[in-house]
């Protein structure tokens, strides 16, 4: 389902930005609060679903081991693409 969408989605913002609209990234007060809102849903969830708690916990272990690694591999490479695509 994520392959289709990020396969799906460029020519959709495509045809938004030809038609007119305006991107801007969220504010920064906004995705903090967002984040913290969600970090205590997913905390209220896991006390009260075990199952969820198992795999919340698992995905957040993920998060904290792989952040290094995103960072230099991941976000330094996209970063460069996306600079190297506005050069030609």
């Amino acid at each position: 389902m994520t392959g289709k969408y990020d396969y799906v989605n460029p020519p959709a913002l495509k045809r938004l930005l030809v038609a007119g609209a305006i991107l801007k990234p969220f504010p920064q007060e906004v995705l903090e609060t967002c984040y913290n809102a969600a970090g205590e849903v997913y905390a209220d969830l896991s006390k009260s679903n075990a199952h969820f708690g198992k795999m919340y916990s698992s995905l957040s272990a993920y998060r904290s081991e792989s952040l290094a690694w995103m960072q230099v591999a991941e976000l330094s490479f996209d970063s460069f693409m996306m600079r190297m695509r506005t050069r030609t």
